[in-house]
Parts: structure tokens; C-alpha cells; sequence
């Protein structure tokens, strides 16, 4: 996108310098004017001109930081949304991890005690 508005602008450009080219050249071939006589009316339009453009690049920059701004935005949530896809996989291996640990443990049934005591021992605790 960026190119193809550059292209534009280029070519409108050049196209505007021809036509300013073509019509001094005429000017000076015609006898009407020559350098001195111009150099005041050069120097104003060179005066708007400037202040024309530094219009135009404030104007261009604001787009173009917009621009660049929103697709720098859409980069972050495209890297946060895939950063917690990620997290979340990885939590759900890590579930997995542990579930086939306990399976393989044979821990899976939490109503069984873990430690059995002796029978003499669950005596002495009684007593």
C-alpha cells in the first residue's frame, strides 16, 4: 500500500514539474519574461509552496504514525493472544504431566491413605 501511494505521488509530482518546466521554458522562448523578470514571482510561489508543504508533511506524518501505530497495536495482540494460547497449552500439558505421574503412581484414588501403619501402632495412637 504504501508503495503504490508513493507511485502516486511521484508521478503527480513529476507531472506538476513538466507542466511548471514547460511554462516557463515558454515564457523565456516568447519573449514575455525572462530571468530577472521572474525572480520575484519564483520567489513568492517558492514562499507558498514551502509553507504549502510543510502542511502537507505535517499531515502525512500524522497518517503515516496513525497508520503505523494501529499496525503495531495489531501486532501486540496478535503476540498477546499467541503468548497465552501458549501459556494455556502449556498448562494443559502440564496437566496431563501430572495426571499420568498420579496414574502411573498409582495415586489416583485420593480416598485410599497414602501411608498405612502398622496395627500395633493404630493400638498405641488409641490408647
Amino acid at each position: 500500500m504504501e508503495s503504490r501511494v508513493a507511485e502516486e505521488m511521484l508521478s503527480s509530482l513529476e507531472a506538476l514539474e513538466t507542466q511548471s518546466g514547460a511554462i516557463l521554458q515558454f515564457l523565456k522562448d516568447k519573449g514575455i519574461a525572462n530571468d530577472e523578470l521572474l525572480a520575484p514571482y519564483l520567489e513568492q510561489a517558492r514562499n507558498a509552496s514551502n509553507i504549502r508543504w510543510r502542511a502537507a508533511r505535517l499531515r502525512i506524518n500524522r497518517l503515516l504514525a496513525g497508520a503505523f501505530e494501529s499496525a503495531e497495536k495489531s501486532k501486540e495482540t496478535k503476540a498477546d493472544e499467541s503468548t497465552e494460547k501458549e501459556r494455556s497449552t502449556d498448562r494443559g500439558r502440564q496437566v496431563q504431566i501430572a495426571d499420568a505421574e498420579r496414574s502411573r503412581m498409582g495415586d489416583d484414588d485420593d480416598d485410599k491413605p497414602k501411608y498405612k501403619t502398622q496395627p500395633d501402632q493404630q493400638k498405641r495412637h488409641r490408647a
